[in-house]
C-alpha cells in the first residue's frame, strides 16, 4: 500500500487507522521533510502509537485521537491537501474528507467492501472523481468509526443457513424459507479448473454485475447436510428476487491421486419459482467472466476500470458501468466484455441431490 501511494520527498500523508509502525515507515519513506498525520478512534490504539513513536524516535508524526471517516484536523491539513492517504481498515463507505483533504493528482489507498469483498485500491483524485489505478488482494478489520455499516443478515431453516446482504441493504424474502423448502434446481455451466486455480476475481464479478432490481448476498451454510449442498462454514455468492434465489457452487467431478488429475465445474444451483431466471443470470456471468477476465496466470486476472463519485451525482454524468449506491459516494464498475450478450445455460433440471461439492 505504501508503494502505491508513490510518495515523493517531502510528501505529507494522511493514515487513518494507526498503531504507530505503519507511521513511522510512512515517516521514513517521506523522509526529512515529509509530515504524517495518523489518527484512531481508539485510546488504547493511539497510546500506543504514541509510545512506539517515541521509543523508536521517530520524528515528524502527529499522532490524534479522532474518527478517521472526519479526515485530519482542519489545523494539520496541509495547504493544498495532502500528497497522499491511506485508510487501514475496511470501509463500507468512502468518506468526503478523504477526498476533500487529498491533493489534486494525489492517491488515496484503502481497502472499500464490494459486496463483502475487499482490495486495496489505489486511487487517484481527479477534481471530485476517484480514479482507481491498482488493486491488491487484502484483508483488514472492519470499520468501527461513525461511518460503520451493519450487514443486514436473514435466517433460514431453523439455523441452517444465513443469508448476509453484503452491499448493506437488505430486500423483500418473504416466501423464501417456502421455496429453500422445495426443490432445488442445478445448472452446469461447463466452466472448469483445475486446483490451485484463484477465482477472487469472479466473486468480485458477481458482486458487481447484479441486474437492476436483484440484490446480491452470500448465502453461510451452518451445518454439513443442508438443501444447499454448501460444506459448514463456508459460503457462495448468491442474488435474491423476492421469494427465489440463486446462488454459484464449484463441484467436484473428478478426483485422482495427484493434484493435477483433480478437476471441478462450476454449477448455478437456484430455489424458487423465479430461480431459474436468477441461474441463467449467474451462468452468464461466470462464462463472461471466464471469457474476459479470468487467466492462466492467477497473478493476470483482469481488473475492471472503477470510479468513485460525490452522491448524489446525476445518473446522465455517470460513466457506462454497474453502478454502486453508498451513503457518501457512487461507484461506477466497468468490466471487459460486458457489452456482450449473456448465453442461455446449456442444462437445467430439477434434483433433490447433486455431486460432491468442494
Amino acid at each position: 500500500m505504501i508503494e502505491h501511494l508513490g510518495l515523493p520527498p517531502g510528501a505529507a500523508v494522511f493514515e487513518a487507522g494507526s498503531g504507530g509502525y505503519n507511521a513511522a515507515l510512512l515517516a521514513h519513506v517521506a523522509g526529512p521533510d515529509g509530515r504524517v498525520v495518523t489518527v484512531d478512534i481508539d485510546r488504547w490504539v493511539i497510546d500506543r502509537t504514541r509510545r512506539f513513536l517515541a521509543e523508536t524516535g521517530t520524528g515528524r508524526v502527529d499522532v490524534v485521537e479522532t474518527d478517521g471517516s472526519l479526515g485530519a484536523p482542519a489545523r494539520l491539513v496541509p495547504r493544498g491537501g495532502f500528497d497522499a492517504s491511506v485508510i487501514t481498515y475496511n470501509c463500507w463507505d468512502i468518506a468526503p474528507a478523504w477526498r476533500e483533504q487529498l491533493a489534486e493528482g494525489g492517491r488515496l489507498v484503502l481497502p472499500p467492501e464490494l459486496g463483502g469483498y475487499t482490495r486495496a485500491i489505489t486511487f487517484e483524485r481527479r477534481g471530485q472523481v476517484l480514479y482507481a489505478r491498482h488493486f491488491t488482494y487484502c484483508g483488514f478489520v472492519r470499520n468501527q468509526s461513525q461511518q460503520a455499516r451493519t450487514i443486514p443478515v436473514a435466517p433460514f431453516l431453523d439455523g441452517e443457513l444465513t443469508l448476509r446482504f453484503e452491499h448493506g441493504t437488505d430486500t423483500d424474502t418473504d416466501g423464501l424459507e417456502e421455496a429453500l423448502r422445495g426443490p432445488r434446481r442445478e445448472v452446469a455451466t461447463g466452466v472448469l479448473m483445475g486446483p490451485n486455480v484463484f477465482f477472487g476475481s469472479l466473486q468480485l464479478y458477481a458482486a458487481t454485475t447484479v441486474p437492476q432490481g436483484v440484490t446480491f448476498g452470500s448465502l453461510v451454510a451452518h451445518t454439513d447436510a443442508g438443501v444447499t449442498n454448501i460444506a459448514k462454514d463456508r459460503d457462495a455468492p448468491a442474488i435474491v428476487d423476492g421469494p427465489s434465489l440463486a446462488y454459484l457452487k464449484a463441484v467436484q467431478i473428478r478426483d485422482g491421486k495427484q493434484p493435477e488429475d483433480k478437476q471441478w465445474e462450476w454449477f448455478a444451483y437456484s430455489f424458487g419459482s423465479g430461480g431459474t431466471q436468477l441461474a441463467e443470470h449467474l451462468v452468464a456471468t461466470l462464462r463472461a467472466w471466464d471469457r474476459h477476465v479470468r487467466t492462466e496466470d492467477n497473478d493476470q486476472h483482469v481488473d475492471p476500470v472503477l470510479t468513485v463519485h460525490p452522491a448524489g451525482t446525476p445518473d446522465d454524468q455517470l460513466p457506462t458501468g454497474n453502478v454502486l449506491d453508498k451513503e457518501h459516494c457512487r461507484l461506477v464498475v466497468r468490466w471487459p466484455g460486458r457489452d456482450a450478450p449473456p448465453e442461455r445455460p446449456v442444462e437445467q433440471r430439477a434434483t433433490d441431490a447433486a455431486p460432491e461439492a468442494v
